[in-house]
Parts: C-alpha cells; structure tokens; sequence
C-alpha cells in the first residue's frame, strides 16, 4: 500500500495535546495506526502526554526536534529517530528558527 500524503488533507493544529504554536499534519488512520507527516513550527511545542497502549515512533525528515522523554531530554536529528515506549511520557519542542519536518507513527496494540 502506497500513502501518498499530497493526496491528504492538511490539518493546521494550534497548542497540540495541550501545547502551543502551529503543528501542520497530514494524517492516514485506519484501525490498526495512525501515520503523520508532520510540520512543527519554530517555537511551538506539544502538550506532555503517555501513550497508554500504543507507542510512538517519530523520524525527523529535516530539522531538529527537541524531544522531552520521561525526565530526559534530547534532541532528534535529520535522520534520527525518537520512540516513546508504551506507558511512557513525552513531549516535543522545535527550538529553531526553522520548521521541523517530521514523520511520526503511532500504532494500535492489543
């Protein structure tokens, strides 16, 4: 199967899971995950959040992604990769001046 998220509609999100700033996300859902390609804007911020039955993986396309897991900090390069286990908590910050393009996959378990 073949996702082609030019074909996706974009979605604009101001102060994702409870954050602030402009997150632009084409997302494919279907009943086993959810699978975002993701543009995090300079100085925006996600909300900390547990995935409790699933998990998160997120690919940085260009950028870097500053990334708070549980109670360390890191930041994600173009090429890097961050998971966030299940039960686990994170949240994620672009601290540049440019945008962060990112893929981000997020499962259903069970």
């Amino acid at each position: 199967m073949i996702i082609d998220f030019d074909k996706i509609k974009e979605e604009h999100i101001d102060g994702f899971k409870g954050g602030e700033g402009k997150l632009d996300m084409r997302a494919y859902v279907d009943d086993k995950a959810r699978i975002m390609y993701s543009t995090l804007r300079p100085g925006a911020f996600s909300g900390k959040h547990q995935h409790v039955g699933t998990f998160e993986v997120m690919y940085v396309i260009s950028g870097e992604l500053t990334v708070h897991y549980d109670d360390k900090t890191e930041v994600a390069r173009v090429g890097q990769l961050h998971y966030c286990p299940e039960g686990h908590f994170h949240w994620f910050e672009n601290c540049t001046d440019h945008d962060v393009v990112y893929l981000a996959i997020v499962p259903t378990l069970g």
